[in-house]
């Protein structure tokens, strides 16, 4: 069976499962280089189809809601394409929001049993018993192989309710009761506990605080702008029993501000997983990228198995969906392993510029050799990583002894100072230098973990004003040319960004590849494939 899930509206996708496993997955970002996007995935439906080998047997359609412009806007873009299924509507599963992200973290958990929590902005909509609109920003289901069933969902609505409305699970108006009584949807049943707020719920209120400092859908830039400032009392006091999108614009717009604002955020997250614990627990949604949050719970739950989805942003959603339709099809499925699930760069056919060189046959003792003179070394090799963040593949690579480092990477990069870098370290290294607790590996960068004194001592660059660094464990395994560079290396931990010039998304493709070589500083760009080494001058 081959099914085909597409994610339209933000951060939008396209995933194609063959039998039980991932074999095609692209996101629309990362084709286009636009750092944020929300419409559909018309750039990977047509890398999909150019050459198009299979027939598909099942299309899914993923995303915030059921919203009838959008998605037909893609099925007649389908048909234009001549790409539909024989005698189909163009899809025949709709997985909602919360559910995708739940049904992608389970499987790739690996847990057999597990609760799984969906924390992001805002999901799909929900409809209250007098048709008042709403929209579900956390939710939790209990997995196992052969059921799951939501047991939570927390949903805003602009307006306080009384008492007398609840959330109507029987109504929605863009799908068919016969699609409800199947799936109400994806388990959502009288006995799921709901709770309707007007207040800003977790996800939406870390986003809405981010915009308030304007970075908006940049919530990780928010997380490393916080660090430098300290608790406030009185914005505390604002704050604690819940806030309105009216009562947070009113804050004062300071770093104090800020921290408190992560304070809040963390406590009413672990406020959440206390009252829902569980053996198993696994973690998605937009806010599973709060490095500093995982690590926190991680901390603080020691006791119980934890599970951070690397791909917890929408991106993720249309693996979730095929994964859903696969699950309630009865179909064995394959956890994905990593997240090189992108497009590679098997040749290097290109004119070269002015000053421009390409030397051949290059290993890694010369990247290695690069980086202990103190130059940015750009890695490109095997397929690009999927999600937010650059695990080796599409990476910028520098000396992290350097006092300038922040600097020298600042020159290329161009962002915004007060945001730390993150690092790449020998798995068996990280505890020498990092407070690793009970995390064995994070070969995700999902957690900042706090900083020993040898880290604070050689890799100052590193460490962030609070005393963190989020970090990649590698193992030779999980990516051999990496691991190698690190056990060549004079310290077995490297700076590691993504490559990719401000405002840009990650790398992607040769001409993307080219574009930030020749429009930044950066000198050398590694090709470990094919061994070559491109470089000015």
């Amino acid at each position: 069976m081959i099914v085909c899930a597409i994610q339209i509206n933000h951060q939008p996708s396209v995933c194609v499962i063959r039998n039980d496993k991932v074999i095609w997955y692209k996101e629309e970002r990362k084709l286009s280089g636009e750092r944020h996007i929300k419409r559909a995935p018309y750039g990977c439906i047509d890398l999909l189809f150019k050459t198009k080998k299979f027939q598909v047997d099942e299309f899914v359609i993923t995303g915030y809601n059921y919203v009838e412009i959008e998605v037909g806007q893609v099925l007649q873009y389908l048909r234009y394409k001549n790409i539909l299924l024989n005698n189909e509507s163009g899809w025949s599963f709709h997985a909602f929001h919360h559910a995708a992200h739940a049904f992608k973290s389970y499987i790739d958990s690996g847990f057999k049993k597990a609760r799984v929590f969906v924390v992001d902005g805002r999901g799909s909509d929900w409809y209250l018993t007098d048709k008042t609109e709403t929209y579900e920003t956390t939710s939790i289901y209990d997995f196992d192989e052969n059921s799951v069933k939501c047991i939570y969902k927390k949903v805003w609505s602009k307006f306080k309710k009384d008492n007398n409305v609840t959330v109507d699970i029987n109504y929605h108006p863009s799908l068919n009761k016969n699609w409800i009584n199947k799936y109400k949807p994806l388990l959502v049943n009288n006995q799921t506990k709901f709770e309707i707020t007007n207040t800003l719920d977790l996800g939406y209120f870390y986003g809405e605080v981010s915009s308030l400092f304007d970075f908006f859908d940049e919530e990780g830039k928010f997380m490393g702008y916080q660090s430098y400032g300290s608790f406030d009392k009185d914005v505390w006091n604002t704050i604690k029993e819940g806030v309105t999108e009216e009562q947070l614009k009113k804050l004062p717009k300071n770093k104090n501000t800020a921290a408190t604002c992560q304070i809040y955020f963390e406590k009413k997250y672990e406020e959440l997983v206390e009252k829902f614990k569980s053996d198993n627990m696994v973690f998605t949604g937009g806010t599973a990228l709060n490095i500093i949050n995982n690590y926190k719970l991680q901390k603080k739950f020691s006791d119980c198995n934890l599970w951070f989805d690397p791909l917890c942003g929408d991106e993720g959603t249309s693996i979730g969906g095929a994964y859903a339709y696969l699950y309630f099809n009865k179909q064995k499925i394959k956890p994905l392993d990593n997240v090189y699930l992108g497009g590679e760069i098997k040749k290097i056919d290109i004119k070269l510029h002015d000053g421009e060189k390409i030397i051949e046959n290059v290993e890694t003792d010369k990247v290695v050799d690069l980086l202990n003179q103190g130059h940015v070394v750009g890695l490109i090799q095997g397929k690009s990583e999927g999600g937010p963040r650059a695990l080796g593949n599409r990476s910028l690579l520098l000396d992290p002894t350097l006092n300038d480092a922040k600097i020298k990477m600042n020159t290329i990069k161009n962002r915004e100072p007060f945001r730390p870098f993150a690092c790449s370290i020998l798995e068996e290294k990280a505890g020498d230098y990092f407070e690793m607790l009970n995390i064995k590996q994070t070969p995700f960068m999902m957690h900042a973990p706090q900083a020993k004194k040898l880290a604070k001592e050689t890799i100052p660059s590193l460490v962030h004003v609070d005393g963190s660094c989020r970090i990649q464990t590698v193992n030779e395994k999980q990516n051999k040319v990496l691991y190698e560079i690190l056990k060549k290396f004079k310290v077995p931990v490297i700076m590691n960004t993504s490559f990719n010039l401000s405002g840009f998304s990650i790398v992607e493709n040769l001409q993307q590849v080219l574009y930030s070589f020749r429009n930044s500083n950066l000198k050398y760009v590694y090709f470990a494939d094919l061994k070559v080494l491109l470089l000015k001058g």
